[in-house]
């Protein structure tokens, strides 16, 4: 990705000579006459609950073909937190509707990436073997809870119909079940046809828990079928695009005052990407995006241009600390340390604002204009503010199947549910959407925007469609 490394700084220093107001052109999104954004955090393979929370936000009619923008096309915005995957069914789902979304009204609609989304485009799009290994040691699929749950391969078109499926979805299930009843989640590993990688103590639930430890032909195939489920859905999530589009989707950008990432930006993150942006004379802002989102994007485009199938790109992801800067943005959650959180919150947000220019001065000045940091990723069971408003937590646990069963692979499916007793497994999914998203809205865009945002629940927002578009909503941050 640095073939035309030279070309790229040189570009985007000339362009952060240029006065201009407010934000660094390159990371900003959509543009500066915004009025309203409305903020959707961490889906979760849960694509009922997405189209109710897109559909009650009152900006896009989904029952139209194609789907209708029904909010200002100059005025309305709406952003996704990223985690549009794992810890559900319907993560192939989910992705496709936001995808049709994002491609539909890409003047209105940023979709960002999320750690479970990154970790999915590494697992699909990457070769791996022991001479050339996961640049994270292993696939996250192996994992036995919080990534691919097993269910998702019934459920995706993608994955072909056998007579045998529901057999052998119950087999792991059941192994699944007593793996959690024994608190043995953190170590264990579904492994087919085997483990990549023994990266320290590890569980292969094939080889070590029943009913696969009694019944040596009841493991193999199964080991078999999940390998084949695995391979037959990373093909389906290239040949639809998916990948491609994923690809292309923001680490960070900054959508009206907003600096919008999944995680956060670390200390050690602006630190060094200060050193960089003064060695290259460019903005904090400016070095953000052509550090992270184009290596990024360019990495991808290349790669995926010369792919012909899933995992089959044998080169990695490699200078300037790229993927060391991309893990942070999407992992970090050092914004809720109780003790130093609300400081980084003020650095981040100062370092982002430094040498802006404003195009009222003839020299640079701090004009500040991010004034809030949005992430998703940190669960609550609401929307949060914090740090006077400087901070705005979107992650409040919108999935359903995270709401009964948090990061455990447990049936979903009313018709998969197990007669064997199983404390860890006990809740059925939830049947109504939980959680809020969150709004902001100024008068126009000749206004700032206000310090605080509204928190909309499922229940509230009718009330709240009724309300003229101008309006500035009422202050909703009450403690969870």
């Amino acid at each position: 990705p640095t073939t035309n490394r030279g070309a790229l700084l040189s570009s985007l220093f000339v362009l952060s000579r240029r006065r201009r107001a407010m934000f660094s052109s390159s990371l900003l999104q959509l543009g500066l006459n915004l009025t309203s954004i409305h903020f959707i955090g961490d889906l979760h393979a849960d694509v009922g609950c997405a189209k109710q929370w897109v559909e009650k936000t009152g900006l896009v009619n989904l029952t139209a073909t194609p789907y209708q923008w029904l909010g200002d096309p100059d005025k309305d915005a709406m952003v996704f937190l990223g985690d549009y995957v794992d810890k559900g069914s319907a993560s192939s789902s989910v992705l496709e509707f936001v995808r049709s979304l994002q491609e539909s009204f890409p003047d209105n609609i940023v979709t960002m990436l999320g750690n479970h989304d990154v970790f999915l485009i590494f697992d699909t799009a990457l070769s791996f073997s022991d001479n050339n290994p996961h640049p994270l040691g292993h696939p996250f699929y192996e994992y036995a809870y919080s990534f691919m749950h097993p269910e998702e391969y019934l459920e995706s078109e993608w994955v072909k119909d056998r007579d045998d499926d529901e057999e052998l979805y119950a087999s792991i299930a059941t192994a699944l079940q007593n793996v959690y009843d024994n608190g043995q989640e953190g170590s264990a590993r579904l492994c087919a046809p085997s483990c990549t990688q023994k990266d320290g103590p590890s569980l292969d639930i094939f080889s070590t828990v029943s009913p696969f430890l009694e019944n040596i032909t009841l493991r193999n195939r199964t080991q078999e079928r999940l390998a084949t489920w695995r391979e037959e859905y990373a093909q389906g999530l290239f040949d639809s695009g998916l990948l491609h589009w994923m690809t292309k989707q923001p680490l960070i950008s900054i959508v009206g005052d907003a600096l919008v990432t999944h995680g956060g930006v670390s200390n050690e993150v602006i630190q060094y990407l200060e050193s960089v942006a003064s060695k290259n004379e460019m903005t904090v802002a400016d070095t953000l995006h052509s550090a992270i989102n184009e290596p990024f994007w360019a990495f991808f485009r290349e790669e995926l241009g010369n792919a012909s199938k899933a995992n089959s790109i044998e080169n990695r992801l490699t200078g300037g600390y790229i993927f060391q800067l991309i893990m942070d943005l999407v992992q970090d959650r050092g914004y809720f340390d109780q003790k130093n959180g609300c400081k980084d919150v003020q650095n981040v947000i100062d370092k982002v604002n430094s040498h802006v220019i404003n195009e009222n001065d003839n020299d640079e000045t701090k004009a500040p204009s991010v004034k809030r940091i949005v992430v998703g990723h940190t669960p609550h069971n609401y929307a949060q503010e914090l740090c006077d408003g400087k901070l705005l937590a979107s992650d409040s646990s919108l999935s359903r199947s995270f709401r009964a069963h948090g990061n455990l692979y447990c049936p979903l499916g009313e018709d998969r549910r197990l007669k064997q007793k199983s404390y860890s497994c006990d809740t059925k999914p939830f049947v109504n959407c939980e959680g809020s998203i969150s709004q902001i809205t100024r008068e126009s865009a000749n206004e700032s925007w206000p310090s605080s945002m509204k928190r909309m629940k499922l229940e509230e927002v009718k009330s709240m469609q009724k309300r003229s578009t101008r309006e500035t909503p009422d202050d909703d941050r009450s403690e969870l």
